[in-house]
């Protein structure tokens, strides 16, 4: 964590966006119970998910708190990055040379300009304008402020502990060289290095913006982590060079041609007897229909074009496709989410 204090008007306008996500839920819930009054179950839903936002939508025309539930979700979704934009402009004058202190280190950044593929550049993820890499400090923005100081309380758990629990999918595994797939910000690189402390950590991914705060991250901890703007299906690594293959919460944010040559790039980068893990969020086939259109219209209010048939596939399938055996495809207890897939390349 890199902690930057804020003014009180950005703290304040944060807690607001904070309010206004959790007021929208509040009414969701209500909303849920009046569909349960109108006999609009899991049990009676369709399968297709199209026909269920139809039939949920029509329910439920007629009471106020869908309507106010779907404006604050806009407004949230519209929101939330922009008021962590500004926030961090109010205090750039201090941060900016903060985080420029932190850029030497032992962790690197390497980034041969290629062109970024375009179900990455052509997509504002989240509702982000101008996408990830809009500004200079977005890494920052994203990571940090979105990241902590948002997401982190609207979502129930500790978020950077899902991380660490993930990892127990290992066993007793030990990793001297880490791939890391849509490393991003950093965060789950932390988890991976106090897991691994001597591993060879390799990162990446396509946003600069993201590789520099966690660069900023690796060099504020002690790390030597090599970072890498590239993409995970194509990552130019030598054949069998790393023991583990990993990623998290990523997947939904790939087409699912994407995801399948992810795999086929894990088996070919791992040496025989690697690991493969992967976490991602719930395949909808393991919820019911309610829990699923949940997921479902909350990924197409905040901008997750890719959420829906990513989230249908079956990875644990995916895995096995690519050669990995004694693969293991399931959800994290207690909550089901995030949900790991686990193989192994024969030795």
């Amino acid at each position: 964590m890199i902690d930057i204090s804020l003014k009180q008007r950005g703290r304040a306008r944060i807690d607001f966006e904070v309010g206004v996500r959790l007021a929208a839920r509040r009414r969701q819930q209500a909303c849920e119970g009046i569909l349960s009054d109108r006999g609009v179950t899991a049990e009676t839903l369709p399968d297709d998910m199209d026909a269920r936002h139809a039939l949920i939508d029509a329910t439920l025309r007629d009471v106020t708190p869908w309507t106010t539930h779907a404006w604050l979700s806009d407004w949230s979704a519209r929101e939330h990055a922009r008021v962590c934009e500004e926030a961090f402009d109010e205090v750039a004058d201090i941060a900016a040379p903060a985080l420029d202190a932190l850029e030497l280190g032992a962790s690197t950044l390497t980034d041969d300009g290629a062109a970024r593929p375009r179900y990455w550049s052509e997509v504002w993820f989240h509702r982000t304008r101008g996408g990830w890499d809009a500004s200079p400090y977005n890494g920052y923005v994203h990571g940090e402020l979105v990241h902590r100081r948002y997401v982190s309380r609207i979502y129930p758990g500790d978020i950077y502990a899902q991380r660490r629990r993930v990892l127990e999918g290992l066993g007793d595994f030990i990793a001297r060289d880490i791939v890391e797939f849509g490393t991003s910000s950093g965060h789950y690189t932390v988890a991976l290095s106090e897991r691994f402390p001597d591993a060879r950590i390799i990162g990446i991914d396509p946003s600069r913006r993201m590789l520099e705060l966690a660069r900023r991250v690796g060099n504020r901890l002690g790390r030597a982590w090599d970072l890498h703007v590239g993409v995970g299906e194509n990552s130019g690594l030598p054949d069998e060079s790393v023991d583990l293959v990993t990623s998290y919460a990523i997947h939904h944010e790939l087409p699912p041609r994407i995801i399948t040559r992810w795999f086929a790039e894990a088996w070919r980068l791992l040496r025989p007897g690697g690991m493969l893990l992967m976490a991602d969020v719930p395949r909808y086939a393991d919820l019911d229909r309610l829990a699923a259109w949940r997921f479902d219209w909350a990924a197409k209010w905040g901008g997750e074009p890719f959420w829906r048939s990513s989230a249908q596939m079956d990875l644990g399938e995916g895995a096995r496709a690519a050669g990995f055996v004694q693969v293991t495809a399931t959800g994290v207890p207690p909550t089901g989410n995030p949900y790991c897939v686990v193989g192994r390349k024969h030795g």
